[in-house]
């Protein structure tokens, strides 16, 4: 009997409990999320860190949730601008990127868990086109708003008898991604730089 209630590695009664408390008592559902990031000496590398995050006000901390990154630039654009022993990295708009994807299959699972829509395969590829001219300080900062073009999302859904309605509330539904609204959105934010063991000039 038990296993009728599990989709998808889901417990679906335990789930309908957790979005009942989660309206009832949104501050238990709460998330305070963070990175950090270690330059490594040569520019555009950079070691980025995963660990503590915070849970309904709670810190949650553990060795075993500590994931490291190591970040950098394309081997072809590191030989083009001069560096030396030019190598292969993810990108960081690349690893965003992948995050987006990961984040939109996570919402649209949701929606057509939420929807009884069955889905046999889930795929999403999303691109875009990078001008680097500002982060090469070719042009300002005031023009940052063009660093983007042709920024596409495609997902690809498979499962029995799938309707376009059906396809319709999974378009709309992945929408409530928090990395899709993340990159979509307008948010308050400035960057804050801290001196550290400063020196007299």
């Amino acid at each position: 009997m038990a296993s009728e209630t599990i989709k998808h590695g889901v417990n679906l009664e335990e789930y309908g409990a957790f979005v009942e408390n989660m309206t009832e008592n949104p501050e238990d559902a709460m998330l305070r999320l963070g990175a950090s990031g270690v330059a490594e000496g040569r520019a555009m590398h950079t070691l980025a860190k995963l660990d503590a995050y915070s849970f309904g006000g709670e810190e949650i901390r553990r060795e075993t949730r500590e994931y490291t990154f190591p970040l950098g630039a394309h081997k072809e654009v590191e030989a083009d601008a001069g560096f030396v022993d030019p190598t292969d990295r993810p990108e960081p708009v690349e690893v965003a990127l992948a995050g987006l994807t990961g984040c939109i299959n996570a919402t649209v699972g949701i929606v057509a868990m939420e929807n009884d829509i069955d889905l046999d395969g889930l795929e999403t590829t999303v691109g875009l086109d990078l001008d680097p001219r500002v982060l090469f300080g070719v042009r300002g900062v005031e023009r940052s708003d063009e660093t983007y073009d042709d920024f596409t999302i495609d997902i690809e859904v498979s499962g029995p008898g799938l309707t376009d309605e059906d396809a319709e509330t999974l378009r709309e539904g992945a929408r409530r991604s928090p990395v899709f609204n993340l990159l979509s959105g307008s948010h308050e934010m400035t960057p804050e730089v801290h001196l550290k063991d400063a020196r007299p000039a």
